[in-house]
């Protein structure tokens, strides 16, 4: 057993002996003053501060536009959801592979996260996945047929459930290296048979919208991924979506590195014909 799946393991069981909620472990939030964002690969002039409300919050994030002179038609557009640490400044180097992809790309931090106001909860991330995906479909630069949704880990989460809201408006969907429900994370994270209602306030059912997702879907799994397996998150998810859809294990993949794991330019190249449907 590795040293993170017991720490997660005596983590649970604590939370549970205590009669506590692992929703704080869930949202590992980190709030800003300000976002430092590296230039070396999008500029700032492509770089379009962000702010929405949801539910009485005010959400940061960032829209990234391809410069003009390298738009092409259709214009494809990703809204990114990040994983559940800190905040925005962690995923930007993600930002900078879309936007090496040729996309246009919005990312933003949930509540509680970044500069964003208010506390996590399942209910908040479906409130303010809407936000952010209302946002971009009413862009007068954007299609709305050409919008994809992006999940990382947590993100899985905010993305499956923009897939469902966009119903056939949705380009594809790409769930990299997510859990399949709340249920599965807290029962491979700890030795004994725990519900997961025990530790969750939320299903973060993952695997039961995939039912409802008409997007084509991407699975992208770290064989190597010690903290979410790949038997029992990814292919419990790739089975569970409808055709078409497309599983990719990635070998010495674990949670944080697919990306790099599968070498840029692989990754570049499946995440590019996938969205454009080559």
């Amino acid at each position: 057993m590795t040293l993170l799946r017991s720490t997660i393991g005596a983590i649970a069981i604590s939370l549970l002996l205590a009669s506590c909620s692992m929703d704080s472990f869930l949202f590992n939030a980190q709030p800003l003053d300000a976002y430092t964002l590296s230039d070396s690969v999008i500029p700032t002039t492509q770089v379009e501060p962000v702010t929405l409300a949801s539910d009485g919050n005010t959400l940061h994030g960032f829209y990234v536009r391809q410069p003009d002179s390298l738009r092409i038609a259709p214009h494809y557009v990703v809204i990114y959801n990040h994983g559940n640490k800190h905040n925005i400044n962690e995923y930007w180097d993600r930002v900078e592979l879309l936007y090496k992809a040729g996309f246009d790309v919005f990312m933003y931090d949930y509540r509680g996260f970044g500069r964003s106001e208010g506390a996590g909860s399942e209910q908040g991330l479906f409130a303010d996945a809407t936000a952010a995906y209302e946002f971009v479909r009413a862009r007068a630069d954007s299609d709305s047929l050409q919008i994809a949704v992006y999940g990382y880990s947590l993100g899985g989460v905010p993305a499956s459930y923009q897939a469902v809201l966009a119903r056939d408006r949705c380009r594809a969907l790409v769930m990299e290296a997510c859990f399949a429900s709340g249920e599965d994370l807290v029962r491979s994270g700890t030795l004994l048979d725990i519900p997961g209602s025990y530790l969750l306030d939320g299903a973060f059912d993952n695997a039961a919208r995939m039912a409802e997702i008409q997007a084509p879907v991407m699975i992208l799994h770290g064989q190597a991924d010690t903290y979410l397996g790949i038997e029992r998150h990814g292919l419990k998810l790739f089975s569970a979506a409808h055709d078409p859809k497309v599983l990719v294990p990635v070998a010495g993949g674990a949670h944080n590195n697919v990306p790099y794991a599968m070498g840029v330019d692989d990754y570049l190249g499946r995440i590019t014909a996938f969205i454009r449907g080559n």
